[in-house]
């Protein structure tokens, strides 16, 4: 006579082993991560001001400058548009090496720009090899 029968009945998910994995992955994650961290690639000792020797400007250089209002002005003297072959060309007389910068301010017309670039071709220079800079404030 049997008293006690006893009854397989189903198993629960094994839970011990899924934490076991479950720290596995957790220490592997935490040991590939990759922390950031500041690094500075390039030191730089950059030279200060009172360190640098003034240098004398290139003599042969004039600067050519078209203000806002339309004005120019010519190795630091105004002068009009009209006069501005003659200046130029009697400069390339004196001194052939003369090498000629325009400075444009932002707020002057483009009409008047391309006329100085027109009178410098006209005196005889090639404007491919003028440096222009154009000063533009927002």
């Amino acid at each position: 006579m049997k008293l006690y029968e006893r009854k397989f009945g189903q198993q629960g998910i094994p839970i011990v082993p899924m934490l076991d994995i479950l720290t596995i992955l957790l220490i592997f994650f935490i040991v590939h991560t990759e922390f950031k961290r500041q690094v500075s690639v390039l030191k730089l000792d950059i030279p200060q001001t009172h360190h640098l020797a003034g240098t004398q400007g290139d003599r042969n250089s004039v600067l050519l400058e078209v203000a806002d209002d339309g004005t120019i002005a010519f190795n630091g003297q105004l002068i009009p548009a009209e006069q501005l072959v003659n200046a130029v060309r009697e400069r390339l007389k004196q001194n052939p090496s003369t090498r000629i910068q325009v400075s444009a301010a932002g707020g002057s017309s483009m009409a008047r720009f391309v006329e100085v670039l027109d009178t410098l071709t006209a005196a005889g220079l090639n404007v491919e090899q003028v440096p222009v800079r154009i000063d533009y404030e927002p």
